[in-house]
């Protein structure tokens, strides 16, 4: 007996909601072992730098189990397209941010902005001059905006 098209939407949007649920128990996890070693001295404040991340950790975990039994009307499981594309920005991203401090900020940002404007749609031309201008408006907004160091690299600017 085959399911109706609505039945079969239902228990993918489950299964991605399912998914995102252990990714998000996974955080809690990680953000609880994180806070677990935070040192701090005996003259902090009664509680400690530990309970607001703990609290939290807590909380994400819940949250995270509440939605993992009863995950709702989530949407389907990307196609395979859809999934590169995350999968490449993430990537990307990681890869631009591990050598930010080797060629900085400027060129990690161009980097990013430029293929997150191609997965969005964007042909190559428009993507390399929608990631020059964002990256430009990026460093403007932090370094300036913000007053946020923003590391120079050490490829163009050795010493």
């Amino acid at each position: 007996m085959s399911s109706s098209p609505h039945e079969e939407g239902q228990r993918n949007g489950a299964f991605s909601g399912r998914v995102t649920a252990s990714i998000l128990l996974a955080f809690a996890a990680l953000l609880a072992i994180a806070t677990s070693r935070i040192e701090y001295a005996f003259s902090s404040d009664p509680l400690g730098p530990q309970a607001f991340p703990y609290l939290l950790s807590i909380a994400l975990a819940i949250c995270a189990a509440w939605y993992f039994l009863r995950p709702g009307a989530a949407d389907p499981w990307p196609h395979s397209q859809m999934l590169w594309s995350a999968f490449s920005l993430i990537a990307v991203t990681a890869i631009a941010v591990g050598i930010m401090d080797y060629v900085g900020f400027l060129p990690t940002a161009f980097i990013i902005c430029s293929w997150a404007a191609y997965l969005f749609g964007s042909g190559p031309a428009g993507a390399l001059g929608i990631g020059a201008v964002q990256a430009a408006f990026w460093f403007a907004l932090f370094k300036y905006g913000l007053g946020t160091y923003l590391p120079a690299g050490t490829l163009f600017f050795p010493g």
